[in-house]
C-alpha cells in the first residue's frame, strides 16, 4: 500500500504537468567551493548541494543522514568512532586517525570525526565536494570536502523567526526555533535552537538493565549569529554554539553467535556461559532477530575511571553503556572589500569537545569485558586569504593557514574472570575466575583475580601551517586554465601510557601485582608501557585544472589534484611495547604499528556541466580516476586495533546529476555513482575470524605458521603479536549508490498551496568490515521516503514517512571482541512516520 500511495502521487504530479509548455527554469545555485561566491555550474568540480530547505523538509539531521542523499559519500558511526567515506575511502576505527574527507562548518576545519556527531540545524547550505581539495582547504580532504554553511542573520532584515514542533516515531520529537533581524543600521543578529528526543528502535529484552530500549536520544544545539557592516566594503560575521548529545545504549546487534573449532581457552568458557545461562541471544542470532539488542548494556569499572578523574559518578552502581559528547565552536568570519577590487579575508576558529563514554565491549548478556573513555579536545585556527578581482586575464587566490590541536583520551578497559557466574567458574576452572596463575592456590588479589584492566592516557599535540595560491589564466574566451600549489607543515608530539590493574585495589588504580601482569601478557597480549614521540611532516600539493566553455550553457573540465592526510600516533591501550630477542620489554620502546606515516592522493577527473532544455534541466558529470598511497588501515587484534600504512587503492568512477524543472510545479532529480575500488596492494589486513581459528589449530599441532591465507606475525622475542591476509584486489565501497528525488507543489486558494515529495536512496552492497569477511557484508538496499502537507503565507503542515518500506539494514559490523566466530552489526531504524506543523512570524 505505501508503494502504490508514493507511485500515485508521484504519477499524478507528473500527468499534471503533461500538457505544459516548458517555460520553467531551474533556480542558480550558488556555492563557495573555490572560497568565492560562484555560480554552482561554473565550478570545474564533481559537486552537490543541498539547500537549508531541501535538509529541513527531508528531516536531514545528522551527516549520518546526509550521506544517503549524497552518492559516493558514507557517513557511519561506531562504538568508539564516526567514519566518513567518499568514493570508497574513509578511515578506520582509530580515534587518532585523521578524516579523509574533510569537515568545515562555517569556514572552519572539524578536526577530530567526533565533531561530525554534532546535528545540522539551521542551516543555509551544505555542499560536498568530491576528489582531493588540498589547495583551498588544505589537510586531510584527499578524499572529499564538505562545506557546511549555516543560516546568518541578515543587516536590513525586519525581525523575523519560525517555529516547528514534530512528532515522530519512537516517542520521538523535535523542536526547531529561530529568531533573526536587524537590531540597527549595521548589526543583525541570529540566535537558532534546536531539541531533539527519541527513544530507540531496539529492544533489548534482558531483565536485569535499566536499558529497555536503545539507543535513547537526547539532544540540545543553540547557535548565536551576529553580522556586523560599518561600511558597505566591510562584514563581520560571528558565530558560537553548543551542543550535548546524549545516547544510552548503541545500536550493536549480535547477529552471529557461534564458536569455531580453534579457540581461545577464554573464548570458549565465555560460549559455555552464554549457553548456560542466556541462549536467548544465540536463538535471537540464528533467527536473524536484529530488533532485540539483548545485553546488560553495562561498562564494567566505568564508574572507577569517572571517580579518578574527579567526575560526579551519581549513584550508580554500574556505568551504563552509552556517551555523553558535547561540543562547542566559535567562528569570526571578516571580510573586506578593498577599492582596488581586491577582497581580504580572515577566518578565526575555535573549537572542540568533550565526551564520556560507556561501552559494553562484549556486546552480550554475560559479564565480560567493559570499556569507559572519557576525553578532550580543543582546536585553534586562523586563516588569511587575499582574492584579486576575477574579471581580469589573470585572477587568484593566496593565503596562510595555521591550526593547534589538543587531544586527550583517558581510558579503562576492564575483563571479568568470573563473566558474572562465579560458582559456575569454580566448577569449571578450580577458581571463582580464569584470570588466575594455574597452581596458585586460587588466592584473591595474588594469584586469582576477579577483574583485571588496562587504565591509560593518551595525549597528543599538534601545530601545523600552511601557504597556499591558485591562479586562474583566461588563455582565451572559451578556455581557463587553474593552478595552484599548497605547502603544509606539521609537527606532533604524544605520550601514551597503559597501567595494569586488579579489583581488588581499584580497576583505575595501577597495580603492580606480577601475576596479574603475566595473565594480562599470556591471555590478552598486553604489558605496561609509557611512549613519548613525536614526528614532523611536510607535503606539497599540486593541483591544475583546464577549463572550456563550448557555449554559455556547456562546459567541460579535466584536473589533476593531490592530497594528503597527515599520520600520527595510535591511539588503543593495547599497543605492544619492543621486545628484545631474550623476551626482555623495553616499556619506554614502542612496538610495530604504534607511528603511522602520511597517506597521499592523486586523481585525475574529467567532467562536463551543461544547462538544457532552455534553462530547464542541467546535467552535470564526472569521471574520475584516483590512486591512494600509504593508506592507514587499522587491524583487529584483542580489544583494539594497530594501525599500519599497509595499502595502496586504485579508485575510479563516474557521477552524474540530473535536476528538471518540468514546469512551474514540478521539479525532478536524479543522482547516481558508479564506483570501481579495489586494494592494487594489501597483505597485512586482519584475518577474519574463520581464517583465525585455522591459524590457531596450525599453531597447537605446531605444523606451520600459515593457514587459509592467514599468516601468523612474531615479535623480536618469537612471541605471536597477531595475524594478517592479503586481500589485494579487494572490494572498496560500494559499485553504485544515488538518489530519485521529486517535488511537487500546487496552489489551492486564499494562499494555501499544497505540496508533495519523494526521495528513493538506493545503494549496492559492500563490505563493513577491513577484513572483507563474506558474512559482514550489507546487501543492495534501496529506502524511499515521502513528505506532503499544506503551506500557507506563514505556516506549513506536513505528514512524512522514512523509509516508509522498513528496509533493516546495517551500517558497519565487527568481530565480537574474546568471541571468536561470533559477529555483530551497527543497525540503522526501521520505518519512521511523524507529523511537523511550522509557524513563522
Amino acid at each position: 500500500m505505501k508503494k502504490t500511495f508514493l507511485g500515485s502521487s508521484l504519477a499524478f504530479a507528473i500527468a499534471a504537468t503533461s500538457g505544459a509548455v516548458l517555460s520553467a527554469e531551474l533556480e542558480e545555485i550558488i556555492v563557495t567551493a573555490q572560497k568565492r561566491a560562484q555560480s554552482l555550474q561554473d565550478v570545474p568540480i564533481s559537486l552537490t548541494a543541498l539547500s537549508g530547505s531541501k535538509i529541513e523538509d527531508a528531516g536531514i539531521n545528522s551527516f549520518h543522514d546526509l550521506g544517503s542523499f549524497v552518492p559516493n559519500l558514507s557517513v557511519t558511526e561506531n562504538a568508539v568512532n564516526s567514519i566518513i567515506s567518499m568514493r570508497g575511502i574513509g578511515v578506520g576505527a582509530n580515534q587518532s586517525f585523521e578524516q579523509s574527507v574533510g569537515i568545515y562548518v562555517d569556514g572552519i576545519h572539524y578536526g577530530k570525526s567526533r565533531q561530525v556527531r554534532t546535528g545540522l540545524f539551521d542551516l543555509a547550505q551544505v555542499e560536498v565536494l568530491r576528489g582531493p581539495q588540498g589547495i583551498l582547504f588544505g589537510k586531510n580532504t584527499l578524499a572529499g570536502a564538505i562545506n557546511v554553511t549555516s543560516a546568518s542573520a541578515n543587516v536590513g532584515d525586519a525581525m523575523s523567526g519560525k517555529i516547528n514542533y514534530s512528532r515522530e516515531s519512537l516517542d520521538g520529537q523535535i523542536i526547531d526555533a529561530n529568531i533573526s533581524g536587524s537590531v540597527s543600521d549595521t548589526l543583525a543578529l541570529r540566535f537558532a535552537v534546536r531539541d531533539r528526543q527519541a527513544d530507540g528502535y531496539l529492544d533489548n529484552s534482558f531483565g536485569a538493565t535499566n536499558i529497555s530500549n536503545m539507543p535513547t536520544t537526547d539532544e540540545q544545539l543553540w547557535r548565536l549569529s551576529a553580522t556586523w557592516e560599518p561600511t558597505d566594503s566591510l562584514s563581520v560575521k560571528f558565530k558560537h554554539e553548543r551542543s550535548d548529545y546524549v545516547r544510552l545504549g548503541s545500536t550493536a546487534v549480535v547477529t552471529t553467535l557461534q564458536p569455531l573449532e580453534n579457540i581461545a581457552n577464554s573464548n570458549a568458557l565465555m560460549y559455555a556461559v552464554m549457553g548456560t545461562y542466556f541462549p536467548t541471544t544465540g536463538i535471537n542470532a540464528a533467527a536473524g532477530d536484529t530488533s532485540d539488542a539483548f545485553r546488560d548494556a553495562i561498562s564494567i569499572g566505568g564508574l572507577a575511571l569517572s571517580q579518578s578523574l574527579g567526575r560526579d559518578a551519581g549513584k550508580l552502581d554500574e556505568k551504563p553503556e552509552g556517551t555523553d559528547t558535547q561540543t562547542a565552536g566559535t567562528s569570526l568570519n571578516i571580510q573586506w572589500e578593498m577599492d582596488n577590487g581586491y577582497t581580504f579575508t580572515s577566518v578565526t576558529g575555535n573549537s572542540g569537545y568533550e565526551y564520556e563514554d560507556g561501552i559494553d565491549a562484549d556486546f552480550l548478556p554475560v559479564k565480560f569485558i567493559g570499556r569507559s573513555d572519557i576525553s578532550e579536545y580543543s582546536q585553534t585556527s586562523q586563516e588569511f586569504r587575499l582574492a584579486s578581482p576575477v574579471d581580469q586575464k589573470f585572477s587568484f587566490i593566496t593565503g596562510a593557514y595555521w591550526q593547534t590541536q589538543d587531544q586527550e583520551i583517558d581510558r579503562l578497559v576492564a575483563i571479568d574472570g568470573t563473566l558474572g557466574q562465579p560458582g559456575f567458574m569454580s566448577a569449571v576452572v578450580g577458581c571463582r575466575s580464569f584470570l588466575n596463575i594455574p597452581g596458585g592456590g586460587c588466592i584473591d588479589g595474588v594469584t586469582s583475580f576477579d577483574q583485571v584492566g588496562r587504565v591509560s592516557n593518551w595525549r597528543q599535540e599538534t601545530d601545523a601551517w600552511a601557504v597556499f595560491f591558485q591562479g586562474t589564466y583566461e588563455i582565451s574566451d572559451k578556455l581557463s586554465l587553474t593552478a595552484g600549489v599548497r605547502y603544509t607543515e606539521e609537527e606532533k608530539t604524544v605520550h601514551a601510557q597503559t597501567d595494569l590493574s586488579i579489583s581488588n585495589t581499584g580497576l583505575a588504580t595501577p597495580s603492580a601485582n606480577p601475576y596479574a601482569a603475566a595473565i594480562q601478557a599470556a591471555s590478552f597480549g598486553s604489558w605496561a608501557h609509557v611512549f613519548d614521540e613525536d614526528r614532523k611532516t611536510d607535503q606539497l600539493m599540486p593541483a591544475v585544472n583546464l577549463q572550456w566553455q563550448q557555449s554559455d550553457d556547456s562546459k567541460f573540465y579535466i584536473s589533476y589534484s593531490e592530497g594528503f592526510k597527515s599520520g600520527g600516533f595510535n591511539a588503543v591501550d593495547d599497543q605492544n611495547p619492543a621486545f628484545l630477542a631474550d623476551g626482555t620489554v623495553l616499556r619506554t620502546t614502542p612496538g610495530p604499528g604504534f607511528e603511522y606515516d602520511d597517506e597521499t592522493a592523486s586523481s585525475v577527473e574529467i567532467g562536463g556541466k551543461h544547462i538544457l532544455m532552455d534553462g530547464a534541466m542541467s546535467f552535470n558529470w564526472a569521471y574520475f580516476d584516483s590512486e591512494y598511497i600509504d593508506q592507514q588501515v587499522s587491524t583487529f587484534v584483542g580489544l583494539g586495533f594497530v594501525v599500519a600504512n599497509a595499502a595502496s587503492s586504485n579508485v575510479s568512477g563516474i557521477e552524474a546529476e540530473i535536476k528538471y524543472q518540468a514546469n512551474d510545479n514540478l521539479t525532478l532529480g536524479l543522482n547516481i555513482a558508479r564506483l570501481n575500488g579495489s586494494y592494487a596492494n594489501f597483505d597485512a589486513a586482519g584475518c577474519t575470524a574463520t581464517q583465525a581459528s585455522a591459524l590457531l589449530g596450525v599453531l597447537n599441532a605446531g605444523t606451520g605458521t600459515s593457514a587459509l591465507g592467514c599468516d601468523a606475525k612474531f615479535n623480536a622475542a618469537g612471541q605471536q603479536t597477531g595475524s594478517a591476509q592479503d586481500i589485494s584486489g579487494g572490494q572498496q565501497g560500494a559499485d553504485y549508490s544515488g538518489s530519485l528525488t521529486a517535488d511537487y507543489t500546487a496552489p489551492l486558494s486564499d494562499g494555501i498551496a499544497w505540496f508533495v515529495s519523494g526521495d528513493m536512496n538506493f545503494t549496492d552492497y559492500f563490505f563493513m568490515t577491513g577484513d572483507l569477511d563474506p558474512i559482514d557484508v550489507q546487501e543492495a538496499f534501496k529506502k524511499i521516503n515521502i513528505r506532503m502537507g499544506l503551506r500557507g503565507d506563514n505556516w506549513d503542515l506536513m505528514v512524512y514517512g522514512k523509509n516508509i518500506t522498513d528496509e533493516i539494514t546495517a551500517q558497519g559490523a565487527f568481530d565480537v571482541p574474546l568471541a571468536s566466530g561470533s559477529h555483530a552489526r551497527y543497525m540503522d531504524p526501521g520505518a519512521i512516520y511523524g507529523v511537523r506543523l511550522g509557524y513563522d512570524f
